[in-house]
């Protein structure tokens, strides 16, 4: 079921997500659905509005897809990607989404014995 998402409550999942990114990058995949968990809780408490574990991850893929898409054309497509108009949400978002910060950089520091 689809549920409309208003702004202040899509801002809170994409700074939650942000919050939870250390834990998605260390968990293996099926522990995700316990993280999207936490982050549909922290929803609930902070705007008495319910999205389930899978409607926040649902909206949160609808987010990244949107803003790559604005990078897209932003950038030249220079990839030749298939791109749309953007949304709304879209626009409205993409300076929070900026920093990327879903995107795993590898410069983790390693200790070697």
């Amino acid at each position: 079921m689809s549920i409309s998402w208003p702004v202040d409550v899509t801002l809170t999942l994409i700074r939650q997500r942000r919050i939870e990114q250390p834990n998605f990058e260390w968990a293996a995949h099926y522990q995700h659905n316990r993280i999207w968990t936490r982050i549909s809780l922290q929803i609930s408490v902070a705007h008495y509005f319910y999205a389930s574990p899978r409607q926040c991850q649902i909206k949160w893929q609808s987010l990244k897809s949107g803003y790559e898409n604005i990078s897209r054309i932003l950038n030249d497509n220079p990839d030749r990607y298939n791109v749309r108009s953007p949304n709304r949400y879209d626009r409205r978002f993409y300076d929070e989404m900026s920093d990327e910060f879903w995107i795993s950089r590898g410069d983790y520091l390693i200790q070697i014995y």
